[in-house]
């Protein structure tokens, strides 16, 4: 399967897109709160996507897969031309876990290093894209990280959110948009979008921060 967009002159601009940033977060933002009705000053989180503890103010944490440099780059290029640019904090995606507490952090590290100490590279393929909500995902084809999902929520039950109840390996490559432009985008991504394939080669691990994701650390698959 291999990526392209034909006849797109829209996808030049994006081809200078770093690799894998320490900070999952559109470059372009410079740090900087995007204007718009989802600032990260306005921005809070719903109460099903915060950790289930006692702690009613605390850092949350996220668990992502970490993918090669060229696949994270075409996936980041597909979601800058699609997300608005003035609420895309984050470069493209797949979150295992979205609100691990603050609380917890030493036994979610070590936990999450046990994983990676015994999990190999695997492969990873964007599929179908459909529609989400406001938006357009894309499903990824990456069966060990529902194994590592679930590995993990077996030991993390007690403290889970709501949402991270639950796993489904996809992209987010658009939301928050007006009614009818995930429609279109849809139909434009079905018709143009060939697809990407690379290699899922460790687990990073961010700290939540009004929207935007701050690297914490990785922990790499051995080679």
């Amino acid at each position: 399967m291999r990526f392209a967009f034909r006849n797109n002159p829209a996808w030049s601009k994006h081809k200078k897109i770093i690799s894998q940033p320490k900070m999952i977060m559109n470059p372009s933002h410079n740090d900087q709160a995007p204007s718009g009705p989802y600032t990260a000053d306005k921005y809070t989180r719903r109460a099903d996507h915060t950790a289930n503890t006692a702690q009613e103010e605390e850092d949350n944490y996220i668990l992502a897969l970490h993918t090669d440099p060229e696949h994270h780059k075409r996936v980041t290029a597909l979601r800058s031309q699609y997300f608005p640019p003035k609420l895309n904090k984050l470069s493209a995606h797949i979150a295992l876990f979205r609100a691990l507490p603050g609380s917890q952090l030493a036994t979610i590290e070590a936990d999450v290093s046990a994983a990676a100490e015994k999990q190999r590279s695997f492969s990873i393929a964007t599929d179908k894209a459909y529609l989400l909500g406001h938006g357009v995902a894309i499903d990824a084809n990456a069966p060990p990280a529902k194994d590592i999902y679930n590995g993990l929520k077996d030991k993390w039950e007690d403290f889970l959110s709501k949402q991270d109840k639950s796993f489904k390996a996809h992209y987010t490559i658009q939301n928050k948009v007006e009614d009818g432009v995930p429609q279109r985008t849809l139909e434009e991504l079905q018709k143009n979008f060939e697809g990407s394939r690379g290699q899922v080669d460790g687990l990073s691990l961010y700290r939540y921060d009004r929207g935007y994701w701050r690297h914490t650390k990785d922990f790499m698959f051995p080679r």
